[in-house]
């Protein structure tokens, strides 16, 4: 399972940017034609050299059968979460702390950090196409819009 399964970001970034969609398919294409050839090691290794007719020797066509996990899901969230505690004091908690997520992708960094209960900042430096309504509408609405990542640290950081 895939969490984005779009090919291309659209959005302000002036190259295309590939999504996991696009790697999904490619390792999936790749390891059909990897698993179907008669010329491969995998074919010999499945196969017993006994076998004489066309339709014995031919390995049809299997599906590539993965999971990817990105935001936002509850595991990519958690993860995160852990790291950041391990990183702590012993007897620091989630409540203790003031936790951002910061992205471009309000479906996806703003979604997490939404779905954990944390601060979002989205900055206009990537795929965000500055639609404000349409952060109303999706319920993706971030803690704090700025220009770049630097300006969201100036804002948060004591001088």
């Amino acid at each position: 399972t895939y969490q984005l399964t779009d090919q291309v970001y659209s959005g302000l970034a002036t190259n295309p940017r590939l999504t996991q969609g696009s790697y999904r398919l490619c390792l999936e294409t790749l390891f059909q034609c990897a698993t179907s050839s008669t010329s491969t090691s995998y074919y010999s290794m499945q196969h017993s050299e006994s076998s004489t007719t066309s339709e014995q020797t031919r390995t049809p066509k299997r599906k590539l059968i993965s999971n990817t996990v990105g935001k936002p899901t509850p595991l990519t969230g958690r993860t995160a979460l852990n790291k950041i505690l391990s990183q702590c004091t012993n007897n620091t908690t989630e409540e203790d702390l003031e936790i951002w997520t910061v992205g471009d992708n309000p479906f996806s960094d703003v979604a997490l950090a939404l779905m954990m209960g944390w601060n979002a900042g989205l900055v206009k430096t990537g795929i965000w196409d500055g639609d404000v309504e349409s952060l109303e509408k999706e319920n993706a609405v971030p803690t704090r819009i700025v220009d770049d990542v630097g300006v969201l640290i100036g804002q948060l950081l004591p001088e």
